[in-house]
């Protein structure tokens, strides 16, 4: 299956209008629009990546606002840290309750997307310097010996034990790392990233501290850690610095029991050993990453139900990251070397999220993370379509607008 491209324009418009009305489109942002700005960083992306497809300028104030409260507010919440929207409260030492580093890595690629599609506004070059020193800070006070990355300040401690090393901090940093690196030509990001790189592409993320796998969901785990995975498969950059071998940097993985296998419904779903562990993995931290990405990619077909959506943990709260996974499979399918076949993955997602039935199981429209997650998948995909086809996409655009319904 292939991208729709009636679908994806649908699914755009009703996303794009909704963010186009709500408040983070309308105010200058002395209060923050969303409470956590990790999860309005992802509206941000999607933003950049509509202006052009439906020719809104408002997506690009929705960008310059984000980095202009981001700036702003940078070091309030704790020193050269970005302002998350929560975790305020403080110890009796003055240590604040959170200031993590994963979602303030969210923060700081929201920021350098809109440097990037709109590399002309005047106030690029200080969005660039806010952001470095923040990645300098990471750098400086949270890495352990081998250059792994901390999960930064969490219940009033700094890398609090068991936590010294944490891969969503290590997945969302890396990927800040590789962006920054990719803007401003600084090697020496890149090289930061290559031991982050290694630990997400070696841990054993169904058994790791906190239970993510089972204990949420496995998308969480999959949208973070393949946004590390993707933006190190698809930079020519890293994959030079990539082709040596394992360093070895995990420290503290705990010791991984036997999997429970859940009865599943998934069509594709097999109950036995991913395929891309039947063959040798390699020793450089290269085939490594490009192991895991293809462990990811497997269940990820495996686990896809008939709808598009997908086999789902024990705690259905954790559903609203899902609607960002056709992003990632997207960019992946097109960047990444023998990756084209996701975009199958990516469009029976997007024909769900396009129809009430998506609505009412993600609560788009109304829980702003998954809605923001599915404005980037569908611009993503529309990116994709108006390359290829500019015409028939405008026609697609065209009939949803003049359709009006397809708007709510």
């Amino acid at each position: 299956m292939q991208l729709n491209a009636t679908v994806v324009a649908r699914g755009l418009v009703k996303h794009w209008n909704y963010f186009s009305h709500h408040i983070i489109a309308q105010t200058d942002g002395m209060a923050h629009p969303m409470q956590a700005l990790f999860e309005e960083a992802y509206v941000v992306m999607g933003a950049a990546r509509t202006t052009d497809l439906l020719g809104d300028a408002r997506m690009t104030g929705i960008c310059r606002r984000f980095n202009a409260r981001m700036m702003l507010f940078q070091g309030v919440h704790w020193p050269e840290m970005f302002d998350m929207g929560y975790g305020y409260n403080r110890d009796a030492s003055g240590m604040v309750n959170c200031s993590c580093v994963a979602d303030n890595a969210s923060s700081a690629n929201g920021m350098l997307e809109g440097v990037r599609y709109f590399p002309h506004l005047p106030e690029n070059p200080q969005v660039l310097a806010s952001v470095k020193l923040y990645l300098d800070h990471c750098l400086k006070n949270f890495l352990t010996s081998k250059g792994v990355m901390g999960v930064g300040v969490v219940n009033h401690k700094i890398n609090e034990p068991g936590l010294e090393e944490y891969w969503c901090a290590d997945a969302l940093f890396a990927a800040a790392l590789i962006r920054y690196a990719d803007l401003t030509g600084d090697a020496k990001y890149y090289d930061a990233a290559v031991p982050m790189i290694e630990y997400i592409s070696t841990w054993d993320y169904k058994h790791n501290i906190l239970g993510e796998w089972t204990k949420s969901a496995p998308q969480q785990i999959l949208l973070y850690a393949s946004e590390g995975l993707v933006a190190a498969l698809a930079s020519a950059e890293m994959k030079k610095r990539l082709m040596v071998p394992l360093r070895h940097v995990i420290q503290f993985s705990p010791k991984a029991e036997p999997e429970i296998v859940i009865p599943a419904q998934a069509p594709n779903q097999v109950h036995s050993e991913l395929a891309s562990t039947l063959k040798s993995r390699g020793d450089t931290i290269w085939s490594r990453l490009v192991a895991r990405f293809a462990e990811f990619a497997d269940w990820m077909h495996q686990n896809q139900m008939a709808d598009g959506s997908f086999e789902h943990g024990a705690n259905d709260h954790f559903r609203c990251y899902e609607p960002g996974l056709a992003w990632l499979l997207l960019d992946a399918s097109q960047d990444v070397e023998g990756c084209a076949w996701l975009e199958s993955i990516a469009a029976k997602q997007l024909r769900f999220l396009a129809t009430d039935g998506g609505k009412l199981y993600y609560g788009l429209r109304a829980n702003d993370f998954a809605s923001g997650l599915a404005l980037l998948s569908f611009a993503t995909a529309g990116e994709i379509l108006k390359q290829r086809d500019p015409a028939a996409w405008a026609a697609a655009v065209q009939g949803v607008l003049d359709r009006g319904e397809d708007m709510w």
